[in-house]
Order: structure tokens, then C-alpha cells, then sequence
């Protein structure tokens, strides 16, 4: 400013004038004070920005030296013209040292002297005793560097015209200990003469400050709006990208608010973090902290800014930030931290500000003198920038908010592209008129189309055709939406043409609605669910068990798993007696005409009791109860498939007989275990089965039934499951080839209950009662009784192969006696 400057000059001719008086001082000020009120009437010359930023530090040049005038005036050791932040409670002045550098002493006023000056308006002069502890108490701030003795005080409040505080003038002195100047409590510590010659320029310099403050305020004012402006058009211009918005946001605060650092925080709230982008070298690195870290965090509790003035290292958490300051080699003077919102009032971020730069100041920082700040830094954001920040904050939040909302939409988008793509089912999306404006590599493969077919822009309808079936119809009902009923279409298996191929599809045709108004539709989305491939999963299937078992196993989704689980299943196989020599009369054709109608009516049984067929082996079939699909009633299962089997092949064999052949026997074998089920093989080729020790003891069984004359062997685990539901001989117990434990196998004769039961004939029950008690007599070794009552037995059923073989047993056993250890288990040794 040039009026300072003039006035500056002015002062050093003063000092440099030995009969300058007071009245020249006077004088010279109350010329600034008529230029600054020239000023105020003319602010067109606040439009200038630098012109501004040079107006505070020209009027620190100006109070420090009518500060340095004044004191060469009354000769006393300092004297200050401190300015009053109201604000903050802050006493503040700068003082030029003689090496010309800049410093600034700043001090909040306390309870003691210095506040009853400044709440009274009313001078004060007096001695102060360093013997006096209360000494350092009534000067506060002031009395920084006291010396060992006795100081003159003169404190005079600088006030406006309407009477406010503006600041104060301190003029502090030493007094020696000689008669001459020794002043008792009571006496003041300056002289009247000093006392009259600081007095003449307070008035004046009350004034000075009063118009000094209404043109800094109207300054900052210009400049701050200024800058609002030209941060608000910088953010209004910012791309949708997040990371070059939050840059955007970080650099226009900074030169706003002319501070030396700016970050924004962003609030994550799903991991309760803050977070921004620092530039590392040549990339933006994303750093992440704890929401409720450091002076950033507390706003991010609290919403509420946070001011810290000069000099932050005061501050009682400032621990944390010398810390980090030490390790980074920086030096955090001030700190302006304020809330971030979006439009809907929600906190979304923080401005964390650093350093406020005092205007005009160019000092650099020197790492290497921490702690001690460059001048230009030992400044402090007011309560304007405060404002002005908050009003920025608001603009930032919306570019911020809709940058997120950019960003969200960039992710959804990607996200759905994703998905699309992933998705096994052919989907193609249209327009109102239906023509496709989205579609993924699925919907080409379905359609016969290369994989890099583009077929944007075409009409849907001359793409997806349907053997059976008027899809352009049904795409109009969805465009058009006369009911709910059309807008949700879905037809299962379709037969869809894709070139010469035909593929099987569940076809889905739903209305898109508009946004706004969801009665408008703006188009269809067509979604094809290629089961080919399912279809004929269940076409293999339904040939291995019932159609109901077949779907349920299928929704389970581990039909086509390799693998196998174990567990507790009844196994069943059965066999063609003599097959061999009933075959080798017949033609190949008659062979297999036979086994198609055999294997249809036995097939059948096993489908009929939730049963898995497993496989045929020539003539043999394996069927599974428990397996894939865990049955709890397995045992009964098989029991009941064996018995309908029974009924089935006297069916069977009376068609034949009525055909002028032979009719057939059977055996079949039922044992309960533990197997290991699932797919085996690999992943082209696999195969469901069963295999374990269970399974082998079955098909032992099946065999075993040749040497009793029994149709249905099941073992003692299968009769243990369900023996109250059966009527059942024992028959022995064996030890069978690859086997170390004995069995206890069973003939299955009838039912206890079901469609099929029915009561034994009196022959059998008087087969199974002397049987059971030959049995009893065979294993207490009374070989001769036994015989007697198997004899009986065979007299009931004279066609019983079991009690024959156990006559013939207990006679070899009569003339050769089995050893000592003989526990009455027979040994089979052919499979």
C-alpha cells in the first residue's frame, strides 16, 4: 500500500531528525489515517488481488515502525503496538529483528492485568518486582524475558471511535536501583512526560486501526469472494472422475485459502476409514486411516470444524503431529480441519488445511531448523476463512457427490458388463422398438453366431427364431404391455433354431420399464436358458431311476460331480439262472428280444421303490436303495423290490409258457452296508456306481442262493433294518470268499405288510419251525436229532435244497466230528 509506504519513509527521516518532537509523529499518522478513510470511499482498488495480499503485511511494516518511533521518542527498552483478534482472544504483533527478519509474537489473554486493560478500556502504568510472584500473572504474555529487576509498565488500550477494544500499546522498561528513579508500589513506573507522549498518538493510532480493520476486512472480503468464485467455477468444471475431482478440490482450497498443504478426506463408512489420493512421484497413491484418527478423524466424529491457530505445536494433542512432522522432516504450524456435505446434509468428508501463508510471505522451509517454522507460516486461518471454507465445502460436496455417484454408476455398469458376460444364459436386451442394444457371447453361441458377431442395432426378430412358436408376437405383447401377464412372458423348452442346429431353451421375455415412470416400457429383455444338455442329463437318467428321484437329485445340483461320499444304502442284484445253456439254442436277435422284455418288467420294480438302477452285467442287474439321494427305509426298499420281482417273473414266465417256452428262475441278493457312491471315471467320461465290500457280499448272496434253492438271500444287516416287516428263514451262516467275518444270511419268503403281503402257507410254516430247530440241534452238535428235524422239514417242502444240504452236512458232521473250536460257520469258496 502505498499510503504505508510514504508513511514508513516519513518515520525513518523522524528518526534520523534530532529535532523531530511527538507532534511530527502525530502528525504523520493522522496523514495515513485521512488517506485510508480515502480509501474506504474508493474500493475499486480492492479488485486488485495482489493489491490486497500486500495490505497486511504493509500494515505490520507500518505499526512496527511508529512501534520503533515512538520507543526511540520516550527512549524506553521495547515497546509494542500489539492488534486484538476478538476472535480468538489473541494479542498479536510483528516485529522486524536487525537482521531483518520478521517475527511474530502472538499470546491469548488470560484472567490478570492485561485483560482487565482491554475489558475496562483503561490505561494502566506501574512497576512490577520480579520479588512479586504474581508478577509474571499480571503481564501474561507481556512478561515473556523478564529480567531480575524491577520493570516500568505502561499498557494503553487502542480503541475505535465507538469505544471497542482494538488493541494495545506495551511499553516496558527497566528501572535501576538508584534514588534517582527507585519509585515506591505506589508510584507509576513511566514518568508523565512519557506517559503524554505515548498518549498523543494512541487516539491516533486508534483510528489507524479502525480504518485499517474496515479495509482488511473489505479486502479479505474482495479476495476471499474472488477466490470463492474462481474455486467454484474450477470445481463446477471438474470431470465425473473421482480421483481428479478430489485433486480439483485439494488445489483450489490450498490457493483459497492460501495455505501451504490442503487434503480431502473421504469417509468410508462400510470399513469406518478415511480416505484420500497423495501424490508419490509420478502417481496418486490411495492412503487410508482409522475415522476417528487424528484432528481429521474428530471432525469426522464430531462434524463439527476444528481451528487450531498458531502455533499448533501448543496445542495439547499436538504430540502426534510433532511426531509425524519429525520423522517427515516438515513443520505443522496451523491447522483448519472443516466438514464436507453432500446435498442431503450427510457428512461425506473433511478439508484438512495446513499452514496458513501470510500474505506476501516467501520464506522457504528449512527441514534441517525443526522445529522452528519460517515466518511466513506463523500465521493463523480466521474465523473468515472459516466461513468462506464452509461455503466452499458446500460447492466441493456436490462435485464430490456427483462424482461419486459417476463413479458408482461407472461400477454398476462394468459390473452388469461383467455379469453379462459371465452369465451361461443367452440374454439380449432391446429397445422400444426391439432392437438390441445389449447382448453377451451366450446369446451368439445360442443363435449360431461367430463369437465377435456384432449385432447391435438389429432387429431382434431376425435373429431369434423358434421352431414351434411366434416370437414376433410374443415380443410385441412385452413392448407393448397390455396386462402384467405379458410383461412377464416365459415359455419352457423352446425348440430354437441356431442355424441347422435346434437347441433346447427355457425361453424368458420381460417389459423394461422407464425410470421415472414405471407404467412406460422402453424395452424387452429376452433371456435364453440353453437346457440341451440337461435334457439329455435327464434323458440318461430317467433310464437309471424314476423321473421324480431324477429331478430332485438334479436340483440337489451334484448330479455331474466327480467324486463319491459315502454312504449306508441296500443293494440288490439279481440274476438269470442257467442263462448260459436257456441261450445257446437261441438266435442273437431272440436273445436280446428276450432280455429287453426281462429287464423292462424288472427295471420297472426298482424304479417303483425309489430305487437306482447301477448297471445290467449280461444278464445281472445292480440296483442301488439310499444311492444318490439318501433314503432312510432302504432295506425295505430293496425287500419290496425283490418280492414285486418274484410276482413279476410268474408273470412273466406264464406269457412264456403260454408261447410255448420255458419259463425262467431267479436269484437275487440283498445286503445293507456301508459304500463309497458317487461318479467314476473323469470328467469325460464318468460313470455312477457304488463299490465297497457291501456291494461284493451282495452279489455273493445272489450266487449263494443256487446252493439253498432260495430266489431271495438277503443278509442278517439287511434283515436287521427291517426283520420286523418280513417273514424270514435263517437259513445259515457262511463265510464267504474274500471275506473274514461269518454272515448270517436270511431266505426272504413273504411280507408282513404293503400291497404285496401276504401270510406263509402252512407248509412253510411248518418248513421254518423244524428247520429252526434242526438249525438249534446242528449248532449244539447233536448231528443225529438235527438230521431228524431237517427231514421233517423237507417232508413240508419235499423240493428244499437247504434242508438237503444240511442233512448231508450233519451226517459227515455225525461220522467225522468238526474240531473243538468249531463255531457252526459253513465255508463258501466259489463266488
Amino acid at each position: 500500500m502505498v499510503i504505508f509506504a510514504n508513511a514508513i519513509q516519513e518515520l525513518a527521516a523522524l528518526e534520523s531528525d534530532s529535532a523531530s518532537t511527538h507532534e511530527d509523529l502525530a502528525r504523520i499518522l493522522a496523514g495515513v489515517d485521512v488517506g485510508l478513510r480515502g480509501v474506504i470511499e474508493t474500493l475499486s482498488v480492492l479488485g486488485h488481488e495482489a493489491e490486497g495480499q500486500r495490505f497486511d503485511s504493509a500494515l505490520d511494516e507500518l505499526l512496527n515502525a511508529i512501534a520503533t518511533r515512538v520507543a526511540a521518542f520516550v527512549q524506553v527498552h521495547s515497546l509494542d503496538v500489539f492488534r486484538y483478534d476478538r476472535e480468538r482472544y489473541e494479542l498479536f504483533a510483528v516485529r522486524r529483528s536487525p537482521n531483518g527478519r520478521t517475527l511474530e509474537k502472538r499470546f491469548r489473554v488470560e484472567d490478570g492485568l492485561v485483560a482487565d486493560v482491554l475489558a475496562t478500556n483503561r490505561p494502566v502504568n506501574l512497576t512490577i518486582d520480579p520479588d512479586d510472584g504474581s508478577a509474571g500473572n499480571k503481564l501474561g504474555g507481556l512478561g515473556d524475558g523478564f529480567e531480575a529487576q524491577r520493570h516500568a509498565v505502561l499498557l494503553v488500550p487502542l480503541a475505535s471511535g465507538s469505544g471497542e477494544v482494538l488493541g494495545l500499546v506495551c511499553a516496558l522498561d527497566g528501572i535501576p536501583d538508584d534514588a534517582q528513579r527507585l519509585a515506591t508500589p505506589q508510584s507509576p513506573g513511566f514518568g508523565p512526560e512519557i506517559e503524554e507522549t505515548i498518549g498523543s498518538v494512541v487516539v491516533v493510532l486508534g483510528e489507524l486501526l479502525e480504518c485499517s480493520g474496515i479495509v482488511a476486512a473489505a479486502i479479505q472480503k474482495q479476495r476471499a469472494v474472488t477466490a470463492l468464485m474462481h474455486a467454484t467455477n474450477a470445481i463446477s468444471r471438474c470431470s465425473l472422475n473421482l480421483e481428479e475431482t478430489l485433486r480439483s478440490v485439494m488445489d483450489e482450497a490450498k490457493g483459497l485459502m492460501n495455505a501451504d498443504r490442503s487434503t480431502l478426506w473421504l469417509l468410508d463408512h462400510e470399513t469406518e476409514e478415511l480416505w484420500t489420493t497423495l501424490p508419490t512421484g509420478t502417481e496418486h497413491r490411495e492412503i487410508r486411516i482409522p475415522m476417528n484418527a487424528g484432528f481429521a478423524g474428530l471432525v469426522a466424529e464430531s462434524g463439527d470444524p476444528v481451528n487450531i491457530t498458531f502455533d499448533l505445536y501448543t496445542h495439547p494433542n499436538a504430540s502426534t503431529a510433532k511426531r509425524v512432522d519429525q520423522q517427515t522432516g516438515y513443520r505443522t504450524c496451523s491447522l483448519l480441519c472443516m466438514p464436507v456435505h453432500n446435498a442431503d446434509g450427510d457428512l461425506i468428508g473433511v478439508t484438512q488445511l495446513v499452514n496458513k501463508i501470510r500474505p506476501g510471505g516467501v520464506d522457504p522451509y528449512d527441514p534441517s531448523r525443526w522445529p522452528e517454522p519460517p515466518d511466513c507460516w506463523k500465521a493463523s486461518f480466521t474465523h473468515a476463512d472459516q466461513e468462506y471454507m464452509e461455503s466452499f465445502n458446500q460447492q466441493a460436496g456436490v462435485a464430490l457427490q456427483n462424482a461419486k455417484l459417476f463413479a458408482t454408476i461407472k461400477q454398476q455398469e462394468q459390473m452388469q458388463r461383467d455379469i453379462l458376460r459371465h452369465l451361461t444364459n443367452g440374454v439380449l436386451s432391446t429397445d422400444d422398438e426391439g432392437r438390441i442394444v445389449a447382448f453377451n457371447e451366450s446369446a451368439l453361441e445360442l443363435l449360431g453366431l461367430p463369437s465377435d458377431s456384432s449385432i447391435q442395432g438389429r432387429h431382434v426378430g431376425e435373429l431369434v427364431k423358434l421352431e414351434d412358436g411366434d416370437f414376433a408376437t410374443r415380443l410385441e405383447a412385452a413392448l407393448s404391455a397390455p396386462d402384467d401377464k405379458a410383461r412377464q412372458q416365459y415359455y419352457p423348452e423352446q425348440a430354437l433354431l441356431a442355424g441347422e442346429v435346434v437347441r433346447s431353451v427355457n425361453l424368458s421375455i420381460s417389459s423394461m420399464s422407464d425410470a421415472v415412470d414405471s407404467a412406460e416400457i422402453r424395452g424387452a429383455l429376452i433371456v435364453m436358458d440353453d437346457i440341451s444338455d440337461e435334457k439329455r442329463l435327464k434323458s440318461t437318467m430317467y433310464r437309471y431311476m424314476t423321473q421324480a428321484l431324477a429331478e430332485q437329485l438334479l436340483q440337489g445340483g451334484d448330479a455331474i460331480r466327480l467324486g463319491g461320499d459315502r454312504k449306508i444304502v441296500s443293494v440288490l442284484f439279481s440274476d438269470i439262472h442257467s442263462y448260459t445253456t436257456l441261450t445257446e439254442k437261441m438266435e442273437p436277435e431272440e436273445v436280446v428280444s428276450f432280455l429287453n422284455e426281462y429287464f423292462k418288467s424288472m427295471v420297472e420294480t426298482v424304479f417303483n421303490h425309489s430305487g437306482t438302477l447301477d448297471k445290467f452285467i449280461g444278464d445281472a442287474i445292480m440296483a442301488v436303495y439310499g444311492s444318490p439321494l439318501a433314503i432312510d427305509d432302504h432295506a425295505w426298499c430293496a425287500v419290496q423290490s425283490a418280492m414285486e420281482m418274484r410276482h413279476r417273473l410268474r408273470e412273466f414266465n406264464a406269457r412264456r409258457r403260454a408261447s410255448g417256452l420255458a419259463g425262467i428262475e431267479i436269484g437275487i441278493g440283498i445286503n445293507s452296508d456301508e459304500v463309497v457312491s458317487g461318479n467314476i471315471g473323469t470328467s469325460k467320461r464318468m460313470e455312477f456306481t457304488a463299490i465297497g465290500d457291501g456291494i461284493n457280499l451282495g452279489s455273493r448272496l445272489e450266487g449263494i442262493s443256487k446252493v439253498y434253492g432260495c430266489d431271495i438271500v438277503i443278509s442278517g444287516e439287511t434283515f436287521r433294518y427291517c426283520g420286523d416287516r418280513v417273514t424270514c428263514r435263517e437259513l445259515d451262516a457262511i463265510q464267504v470268499k474274500g471275506k473274514s467275518e461269518p454272515v448270517a444270511i436270511f431266505e426272504l419268503l413273504e411280507l408282513n405288510e404293503g400291497p404285496l403281503a401276504q401270510p406263509i402257507t402252512e407248509a412253510r410254516r411248518l418248513q421254518m419251525e423244524h428247520y429252526h430247530a434242526g438249525r438249534s440241534l446242528y449248532m449244539l452238535r447233536k448231528f443225529a436229532e438235527a438230521i431228524g428235524e431237517f427231514e421233517k422239514a423237507l417232508k413240508a417242502t419235499p423240493e428244499d435244497k437247504a434242508s438237503k444240504a444240511l442233512i448231508a452236512r450233519s451226517r459227515n458232521f455225525d461220522a467225522n466230528p468238526p474240531p473243538g473250536e468249531w463255531d457252526g460257520v459253513w465255508m463258501h469258496t466259489e463266488k
